[in-house]
């Protein structure tokens, strides 16, 4: 009986928030979004002045930092949300699928982006560029972002391939797979990942397993120094470390590799010249 009482008190809330927040006739091309890499997107696809709420994690292009922050990317403010009265709600996955969940119950329109590689990325800045009538502009983004991918293969096209070791946490130790957006645009740039498969794409590692890997680089995003890092024990004889090819944020901004957006391919022109350097200290 207990269950039953709850279960009725939800939908009643429910019903209540979706009679007091029912989305009025002059909401068109009002979004909300919750996903940086798909906020990025709409800019680019000219579409920047429809956003009116987002997370605190879209920061980037800076004229987003202009609009209205409906909490991150993990926990949101519903009724912040439902106030803003969107036409329609972006979301990623992983965290993100309850919200997504929460938001249709209330009557809220959700559209959901989660791609996990280069060409899922392509397919889903056309996919939003249909949904927000952009079709045009989203063509000739994805032809661009094609050509500039093409244009780094051709970078990396009969050039030694460094093994590189890309370190997102230090406790507990992370990295990235091959078939994981991230790895595959080290790999792009003309590279070789140094985990070709992992439990999940993105995933704790052991320090052993990197020690026998014996990467040429490493890139590091789990805030260690230079110093902390070269004290690791058993690591000292690892070429990355051994020859200070480690790389940090200020080297490289991380949002350019892990975000699955028209960024990326900038990311991916970093690392081959990250690559390029390898080349000519130790070649």
């Amino acid at each position: 009986m207990k269950h039953l009482y709850y279960s009725a008190l939800i939908l009643i809330i429910l019903s209540t928030l979706c009679s007091c927040h029912s989305p009025k006739q002059d909401n068109a091309g009002r979004y909300v979004v919750l996903s940086p890499e798909i906020a990025e997107i709409i800019v680019a696809l000219g579409a920047g002045d429809k956003i009116v709420g987002l997370t605190q994690e879209c920061s980037y292009p800076p004229e987003l930092l202009e609009k209205e922050i409906v909490g991150n990317f993990g926990a949101v403010k519903m009724e912040q949300i439902l106030n803003l009265n969107p036409e329609l709600v972006f979301t990623s996955a992983l965290e993100q699928e309850s919200i997504a969940e929460d938001l249709r119950k209330l009557g809220i329109r959700v559209e959901s982006s989660y791609p996990k590689n280069l060409a899922e990325m392509q397919t889903e800045i056309l996919r939003i560029a249909v949904i927000i009538g952009r079709e045009a502009k989203g063509r000739e983004l994805v032809s661009s972002i094609a050509g500039q991918i093409q244009k780094v293969k051709e970078m990396a096209e009969g050039r030694p391939v460094p093994k590189v070791y890309l370190e997102i946490y230090r406790d507990p130790l992370m990295s990235v797979a091959d078939n994981s957006f991230v790895g595959e645009l080290i790999e792009t740039a003309g590279g070789d990942n140094v985990f070709q498969t992992l439990e999940r794409d993105y995933s704790r590692i052991k320090a052993e397993d990197v020690i026998k890997a014996n990467p040429d680089i490493m890139i590091c995003y789990s805030q260690d120094s230079l110093s902390d890092i070269i004290s690791r024990k058993g690591w000292g004889n690892i070429p990355a470390i051994k020859n200070q090819m480690v790389f940090f944020e200020g080297d490289i901004d991380p949002d350019l590799i892990q975000r699955a957006g028209p960024r990326c391919v900038i990311g991916m022109i970093k690392l081959n010249e990250i690559y390029a350097l390898w080349e000519r200290l130790t070649q």
